[in-house]
């Protein structure tokens, strides 16, 4: 079986398992549009190798396998970037949702000193205070 064959192959898997993850809802809308993409550059140069060929020429790389792995390269660098800047974003939100939940449960115990309601064992929810979730 020709490479170019194979790597079509493997591109439609990506594709349709990524579609498979978004419709099932274990991978959000804004994670699937990378690898999408990715499969999708993996579909197109799959069908038409003399692209690769091509923009190495035009970029001066001497080898189009160079070039491609240039090009996986930065995509890695990029996801690791994005993935670190997501965990630094997820430890500020944790850490200040934390810090409210210290705040009211010291509200709970300073309001109520001889009653016990407001200890961590026996937390009841006042359906008027829900809280709506973020927007984002």
């Amino acid at each position: 079986m020709p490479s170019n064959i194979f790597f079509l192959i493997l591109a439609i898997l990506i594709f349709i398992m990524v579609f498979a993850q978004v419709r099932n809802q274990k991978m959000k809308e804004k994670y699937a549009a990378l690898w999408l993409i990715v499969s999708a550059v993996i579909i197109v140069l799959a069908i038409f190798p003399g692209l690769l060929y091509w923009f190495a020429e035009v970029t001066g790389v001497v080898m189009p396998v160079n070039l491609l792995f240039l090009l996986a390269i930065i995509m890695l660098i990029g996801v690791s970037l994005h993935l670190t800047l997501e965990a630094s974003r997820n430890a500020d939100e944790t850490r200040a949702l934390a810090e409210e939940v210290a705040i009211l449960r010291a509200a709970l115990e300073q309001g109520n000193p001889g009653d016990h309601r407001g200890s961590p064992d026996r937390v009841e929810e006042d359906p008027s205070a829900a809280i709506s979730p973020d927007p984002r």
